[in-house]
C-alpha cells in the first residue's frame, strides 16, 4: 500500500504542467536565438558591412573615374589631379592609390611622393589589381593595416596603363559592422523583453485562473460542502468558474437529493402498503361486513394498481436516465393519437364534467417523425394531469399548430394552475407543489420528468405556461415528417 502511494505521489510530482511548457518553450527560444546571434549574427553582419562597403567604394571609384578621367592622362597630370583624389578619398574613408601595370606606385593620398614608387608590388602579388573586391589584404606589406582592397582599370589614355585602388581599412569596416550588430542586438533584447512581458501576462491572465480552477474542481466531492471558485472576470475563465460552480452546488446538494428521492419513494410506497396491510388485516379479522367486501377489494386492487403504476414509472425513468432512452422512430398521425388518448381518457373527464376541445391545424391528418409509443405516453400524461387539475364543468384544449418544419402540440387546462416558485421544480422526480398534494392523490410525481426525458431523447423541448389559479398549458415540439 505504502509504494502504491509513493509511485502516486512521484507520478503527480513528474507531471508536465501546461506553465512547465510553456516556460521550457521560453527558455529553448532564448537559448535558441541566443546561440544564433553569437554563432551566426555576428558574421553574418560583418560579411553584410563587407558587400555594402565594396558596393559604394566600387560607386565612388566609377564616380571618380567619370569625372576625373576621361582625358588623356599621363602619371604628371595624374599627380596635379591629386586634390580629386585626396577629396575622394576622404569622402569614402579610404586610402587612394593609382599603380601602374608595372606594379609602381604613381599616387597614394597617404603619402606625398615626391617620385613614384618603382617595383613595389611584385609580379604575383599583382593578382589583386584584377580582382575586384580583395578581402583583408596589406598589398605585399605596403599598407599598414589589412584593407578592402578595390581595384578598377584605367584604360582610357594611350599614355597610362594603370589601376585606380580603393584600399578601405577592416577597422572601419569592423567599427560599422558593429554599429550594425548594436542595433541587432537592441531589436532582439527588445523582442525578449516583449516576449518576457507577454509570458508574465500569459501567467497572470491564464495560468493563474486555470490553476485557481483545477485547484478548487479538483477537490469537489459528492455530499461536502464545496466552496465557490472566485475569478472575477467576464471572459472564458468567468465562465468555466461559474459552471463548475454550479456543479460543485449540485454535487453539495446530491445526499439532500438522494435524502429527499428515498423520502418521496418510502411515502409513495408506505401508503397504499399501508392501506392494504389495513385492509387485509381487517378481511382476516373479519371485520369487513360481507355487503361491503366488494367495496374493499376495489380499494385493494387501486393500492395495487398504484403501486405498480409507482413501480413501472421509476423503471421506465431509470432507463431514460443518462440519455439512454432507445427509440423507434417513425412517421405517424399525431391527430389520430391525441383522439385515442382523448377516448381513453374521455370516462375520468365525465366523471368532473369537464369536456375536451380539440384546435387541430387545417388537415384531416398530421404525420409527425417520433417514437408513437412514447409520444402516447408524453400525451396521455399532461391530458391525465390536466384532468386531475382542472375544475368540475371546465373545458381541456388539445391544440396543434404548425411552425415552419415543426408541430406544437398545446394541452391547455383552466384549473389550479402552479405556482411560481414552483414552476421550475415540476420536472424533478418526485416533486409535488403544495396546491397538487391535495388533489393527486394517486400520483407519484414522476409523470412530468417523464414527459421531460422523453421529449428531450428526441431532441425537442417542453414548456410550460401557468398562471396559479387560472391555469396551464403545456407544449412540446415535434418535426413535421416530410
Amino acid at each position: 500500500m505504502a509504494k502504491k502511494k509513493q509511485k502516486k505521489k512521484l507520478h503527480i510530482l513528474g507531471k508536465t504542467t501546461l506553465f512547465k511548457k510553456l516556460l521550457a518553450f521560453y527558455l529553448v527560444i532564448v537559448v535558441a536565438s541566443f546561440y544564433f546571434m553569437l554563432a551566426f549574427g555576428r558574421t553574418y553582419i560583418y560579411d553584410y558591412a563587407l558587400e555594402e562597403t565594396a558596393g559604394s567604394i566600387e560607386g565612388a571609384a566609377d564616380r571618380l573615374i567619370a569625372s576625373e578621367l576621361t582625358y588623356d592622362y599621363t602619371e604628371e597630370s595624374l599627380q596635379e589631379s591629386r586634390t580629386s583624389f585626396d577629396v575622394a578619398a576622404k569622402a569614402s574613408n579610404c586610402q587612394v592609390l593609382i599603380i601602374s601595370t608595372m606594379g609602381d606606385i604613381i599616387l597614394d593620398t597617404e603619402n606625398k611622393l615626391s617620385h613614384p614608387y618603382y617595383n613595389v608590388i611584385a609580379h604575383g602579388e599583382q593578382r589583386f589589381l584584377r580582382k575586384s573586391p580583395t578581402y583583408d589584404y596589406t598589398i605585399g606589406g605596403y599598407l599598414s593595416t589589412s584593407s578592402l582592397c578595390i581595384s578598377v582599370p584605367l584604360r582610357n589614355s594611350p599614355g597610362f596603363q594603370g589601376y585606380l585602388v580603393f584600399a578601405h581599412s577592416n577597422t572601419f569596416i569592423e567599427k560599422r559592422a558593429d554599429y550594425y550588430y548594436g542595433i541587432l542586438l537592441t531589436v532582439y533584447y527588445i523582442l525578449l523583453g516583449m516576449l518576457l512581458l507577454t509570458y508574465i501576462g500569459i501567467f497572470f491572465f491564464c495560468f493563474l485562473p486555470l490553476r485557481k480552477l483545477r485547484n478548487g474542481s479538483k477537490d469537489f466531492a459528492i455530499g461536502r460542502d464545496n466552496p465557490p471558485i472566485v475569478i472575477k472576470s467576464n471572459d472564458e475563465y468567468g465562465e468555466m468558474a461559474d459552471t463548475l460552480n454550479v456543479l460543485g452546488k449540485e454535487l453539495s446538494k446530491f445526499d439532500e437529493y438522494q435524502r429527499k428521492f428515498l423520502s418521496s419513494i418510502s411515502h409513495d410506497f408506505r401508503s397504499p402498503l399501508t392501506s392494504i396491510h389495513g385492509y387485509l388485516q381487517a378481511f382476516k379479522d373479519g371485520l369487513i361486513p360481507p355487503d361491503q367486501t366488494e367495496h374493499y377489494y376495489d380499494i385493494l386492487l387501486a393500492e395495487t394498481d398504484r403501486l405498480t403504476k409507482l413501480t413501472n414509472e421509476i423503471i421506465d425513468l431509470n432507463s431514460y436516465d443518462k440519455d439512454n432512452i432507445l427509440l423507434s422512430v417513425k412517421s405517424f398521425d399525431i391527430h389520430d393519437m391525441i383522439t385515442k388518448v382523448t377516448q381513453a381518457l374521455d370516462g375520468r373527464a365525465e366523471k368532473k364534467r369537464i369536456r375536451f376541445d380539440t384546435v387541430l391545424a387545417d388537415r384531416g391528418s398530421l404525420h409527425v417523425d417520433g417514437d408513437p409509443d412514447k409520444i402516447h405516453q408524453v400525451l396521455f400524461n399532461l391530458v391525465e394531469n390536466a384532468i386531475k387539475f382542472n375544475f368540475e364543468d371546465s373545458v381541456i384544449t388539445i391544440k396543434t399548430e404548425l411552425k415552419k418544419d415543426r408541430v406544437l402540440i398545446s394541452v391547455k387546462d383552466t384549473g389550479i394552475g402552479i405556482p411560481k416558485k414552483d414552476i421550475n421544480s415540476i420536472w424533478d422526480r418526485f416533486y409535488k407543489s403544495d396546491l397538487s398534494r391535495g388533489r393527486d392523490k394517486s400520483g407519484t410525481g414522476l409523470g412530468l420528468s417523464i414527459c421531460k426525458e422523453i421529449i428531450t431523447a428526441h431532441k425537442e423541448t417542453i414548456d410550460v405556461i401557468s398562471t396559479e389559479g387560472a391555469g396551464s398549458t403545456f407544449t412540446f415540439r415535434l418535426p413535421l415528417s416530410h
